[in-house]
């Protein structure tokens, strides 16, 4: 990056330095709502069962069930998601690794692609998953907060 000291400078020296910093800093915020979302699920099952006390209580309030079904329902998805994520991400190396020369060919095709090296069904499943990460756990705690009140 330039010095910004002089009032002529512009932040990035190229379009591909600022899009490189838009994607470092979207890996950036995508691994916190990854980490960050694993974490509330586990808070949501832990206020559960500290405001209600025991499995029986739980059972009694319906809001309660639903905020930790749909928590424990999340957790199970976000397991096989990833596995998901990583097979397709490693059939993607074999493919890669598979035909060298073909692999070469379609990074000078790929330029200005959005996609390549990934295949749309990987940026597909990443939108899905992260809309995933963040709803399921703000459902689960709203149901939660219901449960306090009418259960």
């Amino acid at each position: 990056m330039k010095n910004m000291n002089d009032s002529n400078d512009r932040r990035f020296n190229s379009a591909g330095e600022a899009k490189e910093e838009l994607q470092t800093e979207f890996n950036y915020w995508g691994s916190i709502l990854t980490s960050h979302s694993i974490q509330i699920a586990f808070a949501i099952i832990a206020a559960n069962w500290a405001v209600h006390g025991s499995a029986r209580v739980i059972l009694e309030n319906c809001w309660s069930i639903w905020s930790m079904a749909i928590v424990l329902g999340f957790l199970g998805l976000d397991l096989l998601a990833t596995r998901l994520m990583i097979w397709l991400h490693y059939k993607q190396i074999l493919y890669s690794e598979e035909d060298v020369e073909r692999w070469n060919k379609e990074y000078n095709q790929a330029k200005g692609k959005r996609y390549w090296p990934y295949t749309k069904r990987i940026e597909n499943l990443g939108i899905i998953f992260r809309e995933l990460k963040v709803w399921a756990p703000v459902l689960a705690a709203i149901l939660f907060i219901i449960s306090l009140f009418f259960g």
